[in-house]
């Protein structure tokens, strides 16, 4: 019999069964207790190694395996324990791994990755091709089932396991006997033979699905994977350019054309793409690149050529990789930025023989040092007079002329440099999401991060909201030697100020309050900066955003002028240190494709003119920032030379067109985040909103008072009272979808007993799973088995005994024996005796593990199918389970007993039977007769009670394994409770509050003092009905695209368009509940038109003032009063005007918000607080110290309003 495989038992001495760890086509593993408390997995080997039929085959070819490595040690082979064979069965104790790769693999996709990343599956694969090449060099055997299963991990380092189909050859060839996994199976093995290259084949294979998630061949069934294997090409292209002639080599067709070893295969794959030879230390002299590499002539240290995909491509694991001295993003960045079209490719050199750069478009020498970090994204600038060429611009050309419309819409790039700027950027981005529903609704709107800080870096391509790879331009710092051995730039020491070279940390990492070390970064770092920045400007060459953009957001094309903006701190390192140079280099950078008059508009963010000397140091660099301003603005020429390769940028013009600065409140006072707001508000309605459009026009009318060359800034304040339709929507869809996932992976399961468990009433009858119905199939494969009743067949071979004994004959001991040797061959002798199974006894097991498997997959699967229906899910599927573990326990636990009885019946009425036979022999003849009878009545009885007992087993082993079964299915159902609560929570958390949309208010229902509020509100009038009728629709989408929602647990990678799915539907559901109305309309219904609107409106009015703290006079100010055209919106004018006496609005049309903006357009740059007073006092005195706060020491800096 089996070993009987349930928890506690003991299928070898001193080894408990624990729980089983999976279940496959050839056995299952378990994890047990071993002598001593040790942990180790135990395999049980299917089939029966006593029998001589097909289904002891696997177990055969394992023992044999087995016994070609049972003498292999090594650190990267799972070590074999023991091995046993137990009544027939093959059980074979192993070494207790922590994982495998396919592990491994779900927990990256689980994360967002495509595959494992590649530096660490790299490592993974040199240990795997160690382990592989020793079996095959040194004992002959190739493994025939490398598979992600079959790699397991101990802590971080691997383990090759399942040697049931190793296979030991002689010479370069054996044969194969079956058993293989198609999927990774070389082609050879279906000729059915092996080459000592058969392992490396299906190696390749996993390297690939591994890495990218992707395999090379995708047959969906045997059939087609065949055909691929022996004849197709393999699909390379998920991988990237210089792993695609390695894993190409060792998917040959022909064994002999692939590589040597394994190890060699893994060695070219982890020098691919760089100078250094597999197997050597680097490349020497003479040495020749092994996949097309290209090398610096400049530097000591080889680079690989570009090979990621577009930009727009989401980086894959091995892009996402962190290295030693960088950070996730600059890895990602600068395989993006190496693509193709310029980048990764030889471009025109006039000074090198042959015509061509050596270098890639993108490399700067800090990057080719051993300090520099290999992943901080290098870029080039290429010598040209006034146009660099790129992949597009060659064949567009130059900018297009100039078109203008009556919409609002026009091309924008947004750079956010440093910390604050960061800050505001990811404001506005929220703004323009909320409104629009994602940043790629408005193509026109582009922006661009630039930071020194790798962790600020890191962070912001990770976690919530974050940016992709093309968005961020790490500039890093480097130590002072990088900047002494440069050569294709001028030499720091000559603008640096003296002795802040040596300052920078042995460790290099933010700018850290030093507005030089923000300019060297700027610098150095000049042609990752400049090259994306030309990328981000190619966009405006066709009217492809605009028209998009326009179709989208029906806000209509204003014009196709690009407009740049640069959002910056002044007080800081990094955003202080490269705001004017940044935009110089917009400008320069604009004008070279044609865009004559560039505008470039500084938002610059200052700090409160504190006397605080804790504060001292970002006022003096205020100070310094607007004091290089005033300088450029007031006639001076700006010219600056980044790259010996390159003209110098001249600009006889100010930095910025418009310079608007944003005043801070105190770093702890709770406004700091409305004035960040203010600043993302501002940048917002110009781009955005008709308001923006107004206001340009007003700026342009406003007259010019007093110095017309002075410098001037702008200042402005807002405050908006918003019907948030499109925030609610975007919040109550986000609430929705939460509680909805809430209620699919909830526990509840009260409301579900009576009718779960009237289904599995009808499933119980419908299988036939009730104690009679299973005996009875069992009892019809009897009688088909032997064509009749198996009781007459008893009958009739007892009766011909009786026709003898009757007759007169002498029944003797012989002819009793053959009676009883024909009946054992039918039913077999009692368990404890049982050398081999009779023929009913054979075809009852044969039966029972048909319908065993049957019914487990069928059940189960109904079970958890319940998770595909709405009014179920998670909670119906675990009841189903539960109720079907009871119902089979039960059933179990009553059969137990029988059984138990039945051995005992079936083993004493065997004794009967022999005692019986024995009596005959006994030599009394007055008992002849009466021994007669007992022995028909005891051979009848035997046969009887031991197929009683046959049925009986067999169908307690029937449910034995359905209740085996059951915590798989379980686990499943737990897993998907556990992704879905994942997806749950990518979702975000609470909403927006009052105070959290910058400056303004939400005009909400009375009561509600939040957009959550405002949503529960809206979601609390939907009926069950309503959310069981979008259930239902959404299953059937669900269904159609993801394969089920089932699936989309499973598989990481469909979570982000089940979301998608989700996100719309829902968003379409709610949209079509919630009101539609204008916001001056909603303001009237929510708040009247009597005094309290009033006070309302005067309160707006008054907080949308400029701060104008330190500004003497009066300065011009306009009025913009932003509404909704129509009745409502003329009557809430009205009421303005009546709350705000002597104001003069000037009227916008706005049909989304209402909005009062008030700007001072012209106010003189001197008159700042931040330029005078205690911030000069600060500045003078920091002069006298050591430190110079200015970005360069090669000017001489003026003090804005001295002399």
């Amino acid at each position: 019999m089996p070993v009987r495989l349930t928890s506690h038992e003991e299928p070898l001495p001193g080894y408990k069964l624990l729980e089983r760890l999976g279940r496959g086509g050839f056995g299952e593993v378990w994890k047990v207790e071993a002598p001593g408390g040790l942990l180790k997995a135990m395999k049980f080997v299917f089939g029966d190694l006593d029998s001589a039929d097909e289904d002891g085959r696997p177990a055969e070819q394992e023992l044999k395996a087995l016994h070609r490595v049972k003498s292999i040690r090594h650190p990267y082979i799972l070590t074999l324990e023991r091995f046993d064979v137990v009544d027939g069965q093959l059980i074979i104790v192993m070494e207790l791994a922590d994982r495998n790769l396919w592990d491994r693999f779900r927990e990256c996709r689980t994360q967002g990755m495509i595959g494992i990343p590649r530096v660490e599956l790299i490592a993974y694969m040199e240990e795997v091709a160690e382990a592989l090449d020793l079996m095959n060099d040194h004992y002959q055997i190739q493994h025939l089932d490398v598979k992600p299963q079959n790699i397991f991990l101990t802590f971080n380092h691997v383990k090759v396991a399942d040697f049931g189909l190793a296979k030991a050859f002689e010479g370069m060839r054996a044969t194969v006997t079956g058993g293989v996994t198609p999927v990774y199976a070389a082609p050879e093995t279906f000729e059915g033979w092996v080459s000592r290259y058969s392992d490396q084949y299906s190696l390749a294979i996993v390297f690939q699905e591994l890495l990218t998630g992707t395999r090379p061949f995708n047959g969906a069934n045997t059939k087609q994977l065949l055909l691929q294997h022996l004849n197709g090409a393999p699909d390379l292209s998920p991988l990237n350019e210089n792993d695609r002639p390695v894993i190409g080599r060792s998917l040959s067709k022909k064994p002999d054309d692939r590589w040597k070893t394994c190890a060699d295969m893994v060695r070219a794959l982890k020098f691919a793409g760089t100078t250094q030879q597999p197997g050597s230390g680097g490349t020497g002299s003479g040495a020749t690149p092994l996949l097309g590499t290209t090398r610096d002539p400049k530097a000591d240290t080889p680079r690989p050529p570009g090979l990621s995909p577009e930009p727009n491509t989401p980086p894959g694991p091995d892009r996402a990789t962190t290295r030693p001295g960088s950070g996730v993003a600059a890895a990602a960045l600068e395989r993006s930025l190496m693509s193709p079209g310029g980048f990764g490719v030889a471009t025109p050199n006039p000074r090198r023989p042959g015509g061509t750069y050596g270098t890639p478009g993108l490399v700067t020498p800090r990057m080719l040092t051993p300090q520099g970090t290999p992943g901080s994204g290098p870029a080039a600038t290429l010598p040209r007079p006034q146009v660099f060429q790129t992949g597009r611009m060659s064949s567009l050309g130059i900018a297009p002329p100039e078109k203008e419309g009556p919409g609002v819409l026009f091309p924008s790039l947004v750079v956010a440099v440093g910390q604050t700027g960061l800050i505001v950027l990811r404001a506005l981005r929220q703004f323009v999401r909320d409104r629009f529903g994602s940043t790629d609704a408005v193509p026109t709107f582009r922006y661009l991060y630039i930071d020194t800080d790798p962790e600020a870096i890191t962070a912001a391509t990770s976690g919530q909201d974050p940016f992709a790879a093309r968005e961020v331009v790490p500039a890093r710092l480097n130590r002072p030697a990088h900047y002494l051995q440069q050569s294709a730039a001028p030499a720091v020491e000559s603008w640096l100020p003296p002795g802040l070279l040596y300052q920078l940390p042995k460790s290099p990492g933010p700018a850290a309050g030093v507005r030089a070390f923000g300019r060297l970064a700027l610098c150095d770092n000049y042609r990752v900066i400049a090259q994306r920045i030309r990328q981000e400007i190619e966009t405006f060459l066709t009217d492809d955003p605009l028209d998009k953009a326009a179709a989208g957001t029906g806000l209509g094309v204003r014009s196709n002028r690009p407009r740049a903006y640069v959002l910056a701190g002044l007080a800081g390192g990094t955003g202080s240190g490269m705001f004017l140079d940044l935009a110089y280099i917009l400008k320069h950078e604009l004008r070279a494709v044609g865009y004559r008059k560039p505008e470039t508009v500084g938002v610059l963010l200052a700090p409160p003119a504190d006397k605080a000397p804790s504060k001292t140091i970002g006022l003096v660099n205020t100070f310094a920032a607007l004091a290089e301003v005033y300088h450029f603005a007031t006639g001076n020429t700006y010219k600056t030379t980044f790259d010996a390769n390159e003209p110098a940028v001249v600009d006889g013009d100010g930095p910025f067109a418009r310079t608007a600065i944003v005043s801070l409140p105190k770093p702890k006072d709770k406004d700091q985040k409305l004035a960040y707001s203010l600043a993302a508000r501002g940048v917002f309605t110009e781009l955005l909103t008709t308001a923006g459009k107004v206001t340009d026009y007003v700026r342009s009318v406003t007259p010019v008072t007093g110095d017309a060359a002075a410098p001037v800034v702008q200042l402005f304040g807002l405050h908006q009272f918003s019907w948030p339709r499109v925030e609610l929507l975007t919040t109550a869809t986000r609430r929705f979808n939460q509680r909805l996932l809430q209620r699919w992976g909830g526990k509840e399961t009260a409301h579900l007993r009576e009718p779960i468990q009237r289904w599995l009433d009808e499933q119980w009858a419908k299988q036939k799973l009730d104690l009679p119905s299973v005996i009875g199939r069992f009892e019809q494969v009897a009688r088909d088995a032997l064509r009749e009743d198996p009781d007459a067949v008893f009958d009739a071979a007892v009766d011909s005994l009786r026709a003898r004994a009757a007759g007169g004959g002498r029944l003797d001991a012989a002819t009793a024996c053959e009676v009883l040797d024909q009946l054992l061959k039918w039913v077999g002798k009692p368990a404890c005796e049982n050398e081999s199974p009779g023929s009913l006894e054979t075809v009852v097991q044969e039966s029972f593990k048909k319908f065993a498997g049957e019914i487990e997959v069928n059940l189960a699967a109904l079970a958890v199918s319940f998770i595909e229906q709405p009014q179920h899910r998670l909670a119906g599927a675990e009841e189903a389970l539960n109720q079907i573990t009871e119902r089979v326990r039960r059933t179990a636990e009553g059969l137990e007993p029988l059984c138990k009885e039945g051995d005992r019946d079936v083993r004493e009425a065997f004794g009967r039977v022999l005692q019986a036979i024995g009596g005959l022999n006994a030599g009394f003849t007055g008992r002849k007769s009466g021994a007669a009878g007992e022995v028909l009545d005891a051979l009848k009885v035997y046969s009887q009670k031991r197929l009683r007992l046959i049925y009986d087993t067999a169908a307690l082993a029937v449910y034995r394994g359905l209740l085996g079964s059951i915590p798989e299915y379980l686990r499943d159902v737990n897993f998907c409770r556990g992704r879905i609560a994942e997806m749950g929570q990518s979702l975000g958390g609470a909403g927006t509050g009052v105070g959290d949309v910058g400056p303004g208010t939400l005009i909400l229902p009375s009561g509600c003092t939040s957009l959550d509020d405002a949503a529960d509100r809206v979601l609390a009038e939907l009926s069950p009905e309503d959310i069981l009728a979008f259930d239902l629709a959404l299953q059937k989408d669900v269904s159609r695209k993801c394969r089920g929602l089932v699936n989309v647990c499973l598989k990481a990678e469909k979570a982000p368009d089940f979301l998608k799915l989700l996100e719309t539907g829902a968003r379409s559901f709610l949209d079509a509940r919630l009101e539609k109305a204008n916001p001056a309309t909603v303001f009237l219904r929510y708040q009247g038109n009597g005094q309290p609107a009033r006070d309302l409106l005067a309160a707006g009015f008054a907080k949308a003032a400029p701060d104008l703290t330190g500004v003497g006079g009066r300065a011009t100010e306009a009025a913009i009063l932003a509404a909704p055209a129509g009745a409502d919106g003329d009557r809430f004018r009205a009421i303005a005007v009546a709350a705000c006496p002597g104001v003069e609005f000037i009227p916008a049309p706005l049909a989304d918000d209402i909005l009062i903006y008030r700007e001072c357009p012209r106010v003189p740059l001197t008159s700042l607080a931040q330029v005078s007073g205690a911030a000069r006092d600060a500045y003078e005195q920091q002069l006298a110290t050591d430190y110079n706060p200015h970005t360069r020491a090669d000017l001489p800096w003026p003090v804005p309003g001295a002399g």
